[in-house]
């Protein structure tokens, strides 16, 4: 290797590789279904509400938090690794090259999150008469040089207090581009020159900081980690990944779900599974993103046909996803101690993760009645959530046996 310039190249190369290996699985057929059909009905209700758009609603204020609300978060992608923090020490000189390179990099990635935001906001401004074609324009650049700055300054902050505290210049970061973007909506000059002066000297001050500092190789290289970990644990979503290390949280606040075991009364694969399914990051957050997801759809999507079909997708995704990561762990485990014959695993993992299909549906449920009232549609709702999932359950569970 030549230098960090051709360090960068190479290793970008085999992220994007990485990349590409595990999003193969994730944008299949299905979820473009259900993508288009939420993009589609987010689509058709955001056109039909500006049709009659409500005249005291601030919508200036409401595209400012937008707009900063999409660039405030920048977190610096380096692709550093551990071995970096020994090997890398006598190139640190040199490292601007590097660290250039990985924040071009960020900003290109995380650019057309603020930009598609830009597009939807477009229509809006126009229902409300605010700015005109150089006002959009200038929106634009801003957009683009805020995002800029964003990426810019994070990695400086984080340079200059090694990630400590990152969410205090993310706040000010976020009340400033508000303060921008509104001056732009508004057409108010002075204060737009003021807040960019303050913008500009605010991240000189934490350049200057920056620069007193040693690079945190530490920091980096456990931020770099814990990202790549978050990008395979939505991966393990629609594949098996093998560098996925799971991660356990305690999660006290359901503590009513999982009562203090008695050693003659519990049934012990109905306790362990219980306080594995709570306590494992990854059937947890899984189940209840899905939950979620299925409540927004709910409560968003204006067609109950099209409603159907997307927490009926969910349904399906939830239950075989709970019991997949059930399931896992073929190695030794806990329970393998326990006096239970070989059947009770597979018993337990099938009711709990019925369990918590009902509950799904009955949230579902709940959603739909605010949303509809007292009418069929809520019940069809909950019925499809648990159609799907006793459907899935009961024919994966099937194959399994044969």
């Amino acid at each position: 290797m030549n230098s960090l310039r051709d360090l960068w190249g190479s290793r970008f190369g085999k992220y994007v590789m990485e990349l590409q290996r595990y999003l193969q699985y994730v944008f299949t057929g299905h979820l473009a279904i259900v993508m288009l059909f939420s993009i589609g009905a987010a689509g058709y209700a955001y056109s039909e509400w500006l049709k009659d758009v409500p005249a005291e609603l601030p919508a200036a204020w409401l595209i400012a938090l937008l707009l900063a609300g999409s660039t405030f978060i920048a977190t610096p992608v380096t692709l550093l690794k551990p071995a970096d923090a020994v090997y890398l020490l006598p190139l640190e000189k040199e490292l601007p090259t590097y660290t250039g390179r990985a924040l071009n990099w960020t900003f290109f990635s995380k650019l057309p999150l603020p930009i598609i935001v830009f597009i939807v906001a477009l229509p809006m401004l126009s229902a409300y008469d605010i700015g005109g074609k150089s006002v959009f324009g200038l929106l634009l650049l801003i957009v683009i040089v805020a995002m800029w700055a964003s990426v810019r300054t994070e990695f400086l902050y984080r340079k200059a207090n090694e990630g400590q505290g990152v969410w205090q210049d993310r706040f000010i970061r976020f009340v400033l581009s508000t303060l921008v973007f509104y001056a732009v909506l508004t057409e108010q000059w002075i204060i737009l020159a003021v807040i960019a002066i303050a913008y500009v000297l605010y991240g000189l001050l934490w350049k200057k900081k920056a620069a007193m500092q040693p690079f945190p190789y530490t920091h980096f290289i456990e931020l770099e980690q814990n990202r790549m970990m978050g990008f395979y644990r939505f991966a393990n979503y629609f594949t098996e990944v093998p560098h996925l290390k799971g991660s356990i949280s305690k999660r006290s606040w359901l503590g009513v779900f999982m009562p203090d075991a008695h050693v003659e009364r519990t049934d012990a694969q109905s306790f362990l599974l219980r306080r594995t399914f709570i306590r494992t990051d990854e059937s947890f957050w899984l189940w209840l993103r899905l939950t979620v997801l299925s409540i927004l759809g709910v409560v968003f999507i204006p067609f109950p046909i099209v409603a159907f079909v997307f927490i009926g997708a969910l349904a399906f995704a939830s239950a075989i996803q709970t019991l997949q990561t059930l399931r896992g762990g073929d190695e030794f485990r806990m329970d393998l101690l326990f006096p239970n014959t070989e059947e009770a695993r597979p018993k337990e993992i099938f009711r709990l993760t019925e369990r918590v299909q009902w509950l799904q549906a009955g949230l579902v449920l709940l959603a739909g009645l605010l949303m509809h009232g007292l009418s069929v549609t809520p019940f069809i709702m909950g019925a499809v959530v648990l159609i799907i999932s006793e459907a899935t359950i009961r024919l994966t569970n099937n194959k399994e046996e044969e």
